[in-house]
């Protein structure tokens, strides 16, 4: 059987404690108190607050997704959501775990984003 990181297409940074930035449409309002938690170049992590998270579901689109650092392109991406963890009834506080998979994103973006990611894992750079 295989670990997860074997069957994963591209690297995956974690961006916790650094400075990663990322804001996104959801049924039409904007989302600006998420975090990224990872990133690679096919997708990534966010922590969004439980105050954020209504209507956050597998299937999912994320429009206007914004990955917010200098070392990364400045282009609106589109997402489908995944996987959500941590949604449960009754939270109200705390934050979801979500699993964003990019959609429709050009080969230019996926390798800047990868070589960003793995200059990132070499200590290179921001």
């Amino acid at each position: 059987m295989t670990s997860e990181a074997d069957r994963r297409r591209f690297e995956r940074l974690s961006t916790a404690g650094k400075p990663y930035g990322v804001r996104f449409q959801l049924g039409g309002r904007e989302v600006l108190g998420a975090r990224l938690a990872n990133l690679s170049a096919c997708g990534c992590g966010l922590e969004v607050q439980m105050a954020d998270a209504a209507g956050l579901e597998s299937g999912v689109t994320l429009q206007a997704l914004h990955l917010e650092h200098p070392d990364l392109p400045l282009v609106p991406l589109e997402g489908t959501v995944v996987r959500v963890l941590g949604k449960v009834a009754g939270k109200t506080a705390g934050y979801v775990l979500v699993g964003v998979d990019f959609t429709g994103i050009t080969p230019l973006v996926q390798g800047l984003i990868q070589g960003h990611v793995l200059a990132q894992q070499a200590g290179i750079g921001a």
